[in-house]
């Protein structure tokens, strides 16, 4: 998950060398700035760390490239160095002020929670409803670290209503009812956040806890067991990630890493490791497998058909998507068009003879 959340916080960062610098006009540096985001993204810190370094010498007045430089810190935990990076950036643009929310977080793991507040305050300025419930978010981070658990609970009541979408703050708020006593609403909350991230282990464990606690003692079992599953099988994605190389040779890993996530319920994820492997491998049906059952998997019956139909009307085709398209063909009542799909492929004619040449 901190993939997929670095992801979005990436999406509401502002434009890397946004504001003065001179670098918005060079298409050379704006197409580094685009794949050091995309290699943060994939959770490949190191090598956007190492991306940086020349970038950095070569420019080392672009504020985006600082912040970016930031965001690389504070993914392989180096908090300090992150926060210096980001007051750096903020320094030379000051508009980048309350848009950075890894600079709090990273303030936050150093204990300094008066200077992460600021900057989630600064956030809540700001004009967009998603960056504000980021603040709101972040702010009730801090506040409950400090002990303020009321004043943390209405931060995070503040970002769900900027953001219904915002599991994170729906999660804190369901362990503050948890430690108050209302296990009823902390586990209806707790169902909500796993439909989204059904590996979330800490709702995992507190929803088996409030269910016990509720007297609920079959479905506290089933829920402990499904904890267990999902605690095994975010070992075993870390180790697999822990392997990846950013080349090639990871077309089986990216492969079993969406086969794990499709196990374990996470088939939005899913679908986002198999595209990854397809992307090394476009003849491989199994990227292609993978992502047409777990998108039948997520209620997506339509997309899995117009996915087939676009790899099987491909040069080559990708013959393996014929069964699982007439099966959804079938699954709609397309039986005429799933008999067609039936038919064997003809036989590709034979190229006309070519003339030779005087």
């Amino acid at each position: 998950m901190r993939t997929i959340a670095l992801a979005a916080l990436l999406l509401f960062s502002p434009a890397a060398g946004a504001g003065t610098s001179s670098g918005d006009d060079d298409p050379r540096l704006a197409a580094a700035r685009g794949e050091i985001r995309d290699l943060l993204v994939a959770g490949l810190g190191a090598r956007a760390l190492a991306a940086l370094d020349p970038l950095l010498a070569a420019h080392p007045d672009e504020p985006g490239l600082h912040a970016l430089h930031g965001e690389a810190l504070f993914a392989l935990e180096r908090h300090a160095e992150a926060v210096t990076a980001f007051e750096r950036a903020s320094a030379l643009d000051p508009s980048l002020r309350g848009k950075l929310f890894n600079h709090g977080r990273a303030l936050q793991e150093l204990g300094r929670h008066e200077g992460a507040i600021a900057v989630f305050e600064a956030m809540r300025r700001e004009p967009e409803a998603a960056r504000r419930a980021q603040g709101a978010f972040g702010l009730g981070l801090s506040r409950q670290a400090l002990g303020e658990e009321a004043a943390a609970a209405e931060a995070f009541r503040e970002a769900l209503l900027l953001d219904p979408g915002s599991q994170r703050a729906r999660y804190r708020l369901a362990l503050i009812d948890i430690a108050q006593g209302r296990d009823g609403e902390a586990e209806s909350a707790l169902v909500i956040v796993l439909a989204e991230d059904p590996l979330h282990h800490g709702a995992a464990y507190n929803r088996a806890l409030a269910l016990g606690r509720l007297g609920r003692e079959a479905e506290s079992e089933a829920a402990w067991a499904r904890y267990r599953q999902v605690l095994a099988g975010k070992q075993r994605i870390s180790l697999i990630e822990e392997r990846l190389t950013g080349t090639a040779e990871d077309l089986d890993r990216l492969v079993e890493l969406g086969r794990v996530h499709a196990e374990l319920g996470a088939h939005a994820a899913a679908i986002g490791w198999f595209q990854r492997a397809g992307t090394i491998s476009p003849l491989d049906p199994r990227p292609a497998i993978g992502s047409v059952a777990s998108l039948r998997a997520l209620g997506r019956a339509a997309d899995a058909e117009r996915l087939c139909t676009l790899l099987l009307a491909r040069d080559p085709p990708l013959e393996e998507l014929r069964a699982p398209l007439i099966e959804l063909l079938e699954a709609r009542g397309a039986a005429a068009e799933a008999e067609r799909w039936r038919r064997p492929v003809p036989p590709p004619a034979p190229a006309p003879p070519q003339a030779p040449r005087s």
